[in-house]
């Protein structure tokens, strides 16, 4: 038997009184802890309407395999810092998931969208009911990726969360594409137009740096076109870094066939329709000279600045060749101006958009303005200002009411490849391509969408994989008589004077694809005109 001294007894006693009341205050910490979450959860579940309690219960039972592992259950937007680690799985409810930071878990947002930031790392699945998935590059993710809708969910339907290997393999293979699409450049030049035919040659991407401080980057192309028998190049470097934002300088050298219509139809869509249908929507110049220019990006605001020293020249039709067409022919490419063009660029962008391709909310707030004067040794006398306004509003499940404000004007004479241009794709889409030009440009793009599969009438079988749309534009180009100021000309503008169509479109899930039918509403016995697009009007 071992006898303790009366000091031995003491220590030892006080050791466990304070090693018990370490614990009772751990515990009670504990305790409170969870009544707060517990707490706030409640209060955070009052705003949850019982169609979303229902679904986000049905998204719970389907994908998580423990529902006593998630730690965190949130109704509106959250997001995951960088430095606070989430241990467990995270649920969002009617709002916007952020992942700045780590989850040692699995991400499930319903009625929302998933967000990934370049730092974002997950070990679980990453899983968006009645939402979309957006990825930049340096994300990881070690688990799947699932986009499903409220139908599917209800019905049983796996959609993509498919265990099959083929399915598994297929869907990562789409989203893979879809990153690669939305954030890189081909490791090449293919495209095809009316002037210079096939046009093919390497080019170095630009390296952005994801998550790097400090880097910099040389990119450009080299391509030979078949048919205009022309060499062309673009060489530049940038310098860029991370302090309030992203910062980026450039300087580059080019000689190259442009064109002023990318907000009309991206280069790869219309390469396809030139190579398979004979129908080249953009208009061409030449560009030969230099450029430098700087950036400067703070959270969803883009500031740039650039300066320009370009010989400009015309180019002319060299093929009437695709693979399908009939007896059409290619329009003839118009002459330019040309001349040396040394101008001053400026522009801002506010970008809140969920996705850069196919975004259902936020807005986009895009001003450019470009400067030419006699003195900086130009043949041109112009100012030219583009306000690009573009606003995506959810209004219920699987509905979307979008619209797009595009006003152009100038002061002084606008060389011939910057005047605006309206009718046809992109613009107004009852009339023919470019039916109306000048120096004065506005238009109004409304569409109205509803997602068959994400709404009520996913009840209608036929309808169910696709999205239903209803726009209607409106717009006018015109010459102004007054080119002393940009703000010039436009009280003669009126109602009746707009033109104007209204039209139906059928697109699959993501809304690129799209079939549109629309007819002008200024003349009567006009036919439809009919389109088909591989991107979004707008």
């Amino acid at each position: 038997m071992v006898r303790l001294s009366k000091s031995r007894m003491s220590v030892r006693l006080h050791s466990l009184i304070c090693a018990f009341i370490f614990l009772l205050v751990f515990l009670s910490g504990a305790i409170v802890g969870v009544a707060d979450i517990k707490a706030s959860d409640r209060r955070n579940q009052e705003n949850l309407s019982q169609r979303d309690r229902s679904l986000r219960q049905a998204a719970e039972r389907r994908f998580l395999k423990d529902r006593t592992s998630i730690v965190i259950r949130y109704v509106g937007d959250y997001k995951v810092q960088p430095n606070e680690p989430i241990e467990g799985d995270l649920v969002v409810t009617a709002g916007n998931a952020t992942v700045a930071g780590e989850v040692q878990g699995t991400v499930l947002v319903v009625r929302g969208n998933v967000i990934l930031d370049s730092t974002s790392h997950v070990s679980g699945d990453v899983i968006c009911v009645e939402g979309q998935i957006e990825r930049q590059p340096g994300s990881t993710i070690d688990g799947d990726m699932v986009e499903t809708s409220a139908g599917a969910l209800q019905n049983g339907h796996r959609e993509w969360n498919d265990q099959d290997d083929d399915n598994r393999r297929a869907r990562r293979w789409r989203n893979d594409w879809e990153r690669w699409d939305d954030n890189h450049e081909e490791p090449f030049v293919l495209r095809y137009n009316r002037v210079d035919g096939l046009l093919l040659g390497p080019r170095l991407p630009r390296d952005y740096g994801y998550g790097r401080f400090l880097n910099f980057g040389i990119y450009g192309f080299g391509g030979y076109g078949f048919a205009s028998k022309e060499w062309q190049y673009q060489i530049g470097g940038e310098f860029y870094f991370r302090f309030f934002g992203r910062t980026t300088l450039g300087l580059e050298a080019h000689d190259m066939t442009t064109s002023e219509d990318e907000w009309i139809i991206p280069e790869d869509e219309n390469s396809v329709a030139a190579f398979l249908i004979r129908e080249d929507f953009r208009d061409y110049y030449q560009r030969r000279g230099f450029s430098a220019y700087a950036s400067q990006k703070i959270g969803s605001l883009k500031l740039t600045g650039a300066y320009r020293d370009a010989d400009l020249l015309s180019l002319k039709k060299e093929t009437n060749w695709s693979l399908f067409g009939g007896g059409k022919r290619f329009r003839n490419n118009p002459a330019i101006d040309e001349g040396r063009l040394v101008s001053t660029i400026a522009g801002l962008q506010f970008d809140t958009r969920n996705h850069s391709r196919r975004p259902h909310q936020g807005w986009l707030i895009d001003v450019q303005s470009e400067f030419s004067r006699p003195g900086d040794h130009s043949d041109f006398d112009f100012d030219r200002l583009i306000v690009d306004i573009r606003r995506y509003q959810p209004l219920n499940w699987g509905q979307n009411l979008d619209f797009r404000l595009r006003i152009g004007s100038s002061r002084g004479t606008l060389p011939a490849h910057y005047l605006f241009d309206l009718g046809g794709i992109s613009t107004l889409r009852g009339f023919d391509l470019k039916s109306f030009t000048g120096n004065r440009m506005i238009l109004a793009n409304f569409e109205y969408r509803l997602d068959a599969g994400r709404s009520s009438a996913h009840d209608i079988w036929f309808l169910e994989p696709f999205n239903l749309i209803f726009f209607v534009d409106s717009g006018l180009a015109w010459f102004a008589d007054d080119l002393s100021a940009i703000d010039k000309s436009f009280d003669s503008l009126t109602w009746n004077k707009l033109k104007t169509d209204v039209g139906i479109a059928l697109t699959d899930s993501d809304g690129r694809v799209r079939l549109n039918f629309a007819r002008r509403t200024d003349v009567g016995g006009q036919g439809l005109a009919i389109t088909l697009r591989l991107n979004r009007d707008f």
